[in-house]
This record gives C-alpha cells, sequence and structure tokens, in this order.
C-alpha cells in the first residue's frame, strides 16, 4: 500500500502561491503523474478553485478561514475522503495568513492524515515584498521557518542584489530547504509517488514516560519535515522548562504543548517556544483541568534521541502538600 505525497503550499497573501500551483499542475500533467487539488482562503476559495479546474482535476475549496485554526476540522474532513489518484499527490494550498507551524503539527497527529506522508512544504516568497509587510512580518518569517522547498517570485521587479538579499534571507531562515521550480518539484515527486511504500506498522507499546512518538516516512531524507510528542513530568518548574526549551537543537523551530508550573499547579498551561528568537510563553487554559503535560516539537530533520534525552533530564517538581488535582 503506498502513502500519498501531501504537499503545501505556503506564503504570505499574494505571494503568488496560486500562480506557482497552476505552474505545477501543468508540469505534472506533463508527466503524467496524476494529482488532487485542495485550496483554503478566506472568501474566493471557490473563485481559485474554479480557475484551476480547467485543467480536469479534482479541486476542494475550503472557504472562510484558515485551515490551521477555526477551518481545522473541515479541512480533516476533506483529507480523510478527498479521493486521490493512484500514483499522484496531493497539492494543498493553504491560506495566506496560515500559522504553518500549527497545522503541520495537526497533520503529523491527526488519523485522518495517515495515508498521506508527512508533508512538504513549498513556501512562496516574494521578492519585491518579502519584509516590507510590518506588523505582519514575523508572520512571514515562520512561514518559510519549516519549508523543505522555497520557491522566490516577483523576481523580475526587483534587482540582482535585492534578490540575493531575499534568497539569503530564506536560506537563514530554512537552511535545508531547497529553492525549485514547478518542474523541477514535479520531477520530484514524480519519482516520491513511485517510490514511496507504507511499511509494516508495529503495534504500539505501552507509553513510557517522556517517551518521544515520532513522525517518519520511507520518502523522508534530511530536508524532509519532522515532528516528534514528548511527555513532560506532572508539575514543573518554569525555569526548568525554560532551560530546557532554550538548550534544545538548532533544527527545533517551534514547540507547543501542556504542562502544570510548580508556581501555580491548579491552573493548567499552554506553553509556546518560537526560533530563532527562543521566545517562550505561557496562557491558562481556561475551563478545563485534565490535561496530560506534552510537547510537540517541530523542525526539520530533528535529532530525536538528542531532543528525548533533554527531555528525560527535565526534573519533576514536587506538589504542594494539599494540591488537589
Amino acid at each position: 500500500m503506498s502513502r500519498i505525497p501531501l504537499v503545501l503550499i505556503t506564503g504570505f497573501l499574494g505571494a503568488g502561491k496560486t500562480t506557482f500551483l497552476r505552474a505545477l499542475m501543468t508540469a505534472l500533467q506533463a508527466r503524467k503523474t496524476g494529482f488532487s487539488v485542495v485550496v483554503n482562503d478566506f472568501e474566493n476559495a471557490e473563485v481559485d478553485a474554479t480557475r484551476l479546474r480547467s485543467s480536469d482535476a479534482t479541486v476542494t475549496a475550503i472557504n472562510g478561514s484558515c485551515v490551521c485554526c477555526s477551518s481545522l476540522h473541515e479541512f480533516m474532513a476533506v483529507l480523510g475522503d478527498i479521493e486521490v489518484p493512484r500514483g499522484g499527490v496531493l497539492l494543498v494550498e493553504v491560506n495566506g495568513a496560515s500559522d504553518v507551524m500549527s497545522l503541520i503539527a495537526a497533520i503529523t497527529a491527526r488519523h485522518e492524515c495517515r495515508r498521506f506522508t508527512s508533508p512538504l512544504q513549498v513556501t512562496v516568497a516574494d521578492a519585491q515584498r518579502w519584509q516590507k509587510r510590518s506588523p505582519q512580518d514575523e508572520l512571514e518569517r515562520e512561514q518559510v521557518q519549516t519549508a523543505t522547498h522555497s520557491v522566490i517570485t516577483h523576481v523580475e521587479e526587483v534587482n540582482e542584489e535585492r534578490l540575493a538579499q531575499v534568497r539569503a534571507a530564506v536560506k537563514e531562515l530554512s537552511p535545508r530547504a531547497v529553492e525549485c521550480s514547478a518542474e523541477s518539484l514535479a520531477d520530484y515527486l514524480r519519482l516520491v509517488a513511485a517510490t514511496t511504500r507504507l511499511g509494516r506498522q508495529d503495534v504500539p507499546k505501552k507509553a513510557a514516560l517522556l517517551q518521544p512518538a515520532m513522525h517518519r516516512h520511507h520518502h523522508e531524507g534530511e530536508r524532509a519535515f519532522t515532528s516528534m510528542r514528548v511527555d513532560l513530568p506532572f508539575v514543573v518548574r518554569r525555569a526548568d522548562l525554560e532551560q530546557t526549551l532554550r538548550e534544545l537543537p538548532e533544527e527545533v523551530v517551534r514547540v507547543k504543548g501542556l504542562c502544570r508550573l510548580a508556581e501555580i499547579p491548579t491552573v493548567p498551561l499552554s506553553f509556546q517556544h518560537v526560533r530563532p528568537q527562543a521566545e517562550t510563553w505561557f496562557l491558562p487554559l481556561l475551563g478545563t483541568q485534565g490535561i496530560v503535560p506534552t510537547g510537540v516539537i517541530i523542525g526539520v530533520g530533528l535529532p530525536a534521541g538528542e531532543i528525548s534525552a533533554q527531555f528525560q533530564r527535565l526534573p519533576a517538581a514536587d506538589l504542594l502538600p494539599d494540591y488537589q488535582p
């Protein structure tokens, strides 16, 4: 049984995602590689979908919001049901305001996505407008950090110095990302679709404390996106958790999770840690008590053993004598 290659086409609003998608569809058709398409946008996803359907491909439109958040349930339902040609690929153009890291974490964790490979992420960067979108510059940078492939658009509108600056910035944010064209990506996808196979699924053993669950598939290489999950002690000190997060390997670009801090153990918290700023923040989970302290680590080429060992060294904090979970 084959896993279906899943490709996320990401990038800021107006960067040229749909134009690249159309070129990729044409290139895949020329190579006789089948595909289906999902398009997500605020209000005009159906407009783009109608244009894309002119190629006789299956195109599904998801309107209204980002598939990384309020439209996530609908997106997962689509992934669970959509038909993809045998030996083909699924192409997904996501909303230009999407939190791609959150979306990839959801894809790697949800059962609806088991028939797909870990996602390849193609980020489209507009050379003319790159980092001129204040106050959205941070979002534009984050959309690049998990990329496995990159595409620079609007190159004819900038000089060579500006193009070199943008290319260097994209490379710094995602060092392993491969700059590609529609044709070179189509060649790669044709190969992946032809060679990826679903390996034997071992019956999972009972999870031990701090045991990571790494999501890997046969086509993954040094540039492939990976994520992993780790369990945390029931209660930790904030300083200990923040130190562990700061010391994670450079391959980590984001960590999201749930925890209880010794300083306020009665309040379940969500936490996030982002790179390269190495910032960590905590938010209370109002109206809930039953959480399993855990973390999801997202990056490219994650060294799972090293990360697992770091969290195994994270000390548990003592509960107060009168604490009632």
